[in-house]
């Protein structure tokens, strides 16, 4: 599950209406990223990973695909519509999203909701220069919801592409964090997730 969701986001904005549905959805993925690149925080639970020579197989039937040769993603806690962090290897880095069908995660395999999207890599050859594959669970905060919702609806109601960092006009002001400008109040309520080093 991405880090705020339509309905989530609609919430917020007090409104049932669907006119904002489908720009809704397609600006989700933009303001992840976005909050990913800005706060330098990939949000995992390092309660919830496994670690080792882990095989990552591009798929068109039930799924873009990640095998464990030693079984034990379900001991692990992973679960079905989970948000997963790909970390080391040489490709796949980034926020994934669990298939939440039934049978997504089983000891040996983790089926992603995504199709023919991932680069495949094998780590079971543990002589490759490129290290071990982590895959952890990515665990959003709540009270990172409210500010992803308003990102979203400010790049519906206020989109602009500048390559400015900063701009106000009297006592309005926008920041840009990523690829796009969000009001000043949003980016000092992300600043709580920054990592340090990223100031």
């Amino acid at each position: 599950m991405a880090v705020v969701t339509t309905d989530e986001v609609k919430a917020v904005l007090n409104t049932t209406a669907t006119t904002y549905d489908t720009q809704i959805a397609t600006f989700i993925p933009y303001v992840q990223e976005d909050i990913l690149e800005y706060t330098g925080n990939d949000f995992t639970d390092g309660y919830v990973s496994q670690e080792g020579a882990l095989t990552i197989a591009s798929s068109t039937g039930r799924g873009d695909k990640i095998t464990d040769p030693n079984s034990k993603f379900l001991a692990a806690g992973f679960a079905a519509g989970q948000d997963i962090a790909i970390e080391g290897g040489y490709s796949n880095v980034g926020i994934w999203t669990i298939g939440s069908s039934s049978g997504a995660v089983t000891a040996a395999n983790i089926f992603l909701a995504s199709s023919s999207q991932v680069i495949p890599q094998d780590r079971t050859d543990e002589v490759n220069t490129a290290g071990s594959i982590t895959v952890s669970r990515v665990k959003w905060p709540v009270a990172l919801k409210p500010l992803a919702a308003k990102m979203v609806w400010h790049l519906i109601d206020k989109p602009k592409d500048s390559g400015v960092k900063a701009e106000s006009l009297g006592d309005y002001s926008v920041t840009y964090a990523g690829s796009n400008a969000y009001p000043e109040t949003v980016i000092q309520g992300l600043n709580k997730w920054r990592k340090v080093g990223m100031m």
